[in-house]
């Protein structure tokens, strides 16, 4: 059984950031869980765009609000705490954040991330 704290990942390399997001990983893949769960913020003021183009996932809202914008589309999606969204076709997308507090999110990710990525220039973490 796997049984851990946020003060006990803090500061360790599980504890990634970027300009505009940080990132606990709670489940890594040395865990051996077969996907990964983080605990992500997105900043206020900032937007990301992203593609998981080696990873499905799926997030969940927990604090804050965001704004979920398909890129292919231009569908945009105001996401609350309790939402959940799932870019289930590796879908291109833009977060922004244009609230005053971070953007919360619980996030799963299959494969499972190594735990210490950061996004490359296209939106995407390397695969696993």
């Amino acid at each position: 059984m796997i049984v851990t704290s946020k003060s006990e990942l803090k500061g360790t390399p599980r504890d990634a950031s970027g300009p505009g997001w940080t990132s606990l990983r709670l489940l890594v893949k040395s865990d051996d869980m077969g996907f990964s769960m983080t605990e992500t913020q997105v900043l206020p003021g900032a937007a990301m765009k992203l593609e998981y183009k080696n990873h499905i996932e799926a997030y969940y809202c927990i604090g804050g609000v965001g704004v979920v914008t398909e890129l292919d589309s231009g569908a945009v999606h105001r996401i609350t705490p309790g939402m959940l969204y799932a870019p289930n076709a590796h879908d291109r997308h833009e977060v922004r954040n244009d609230g005053s507090v971070p953007f919360h999110l619980i996030c799963v990710f299959s494969p499972a991330l190594q735990g210490d990525e950061t996004h490359g220039p296209d939106g995407s973490y390397a695969s696993s």
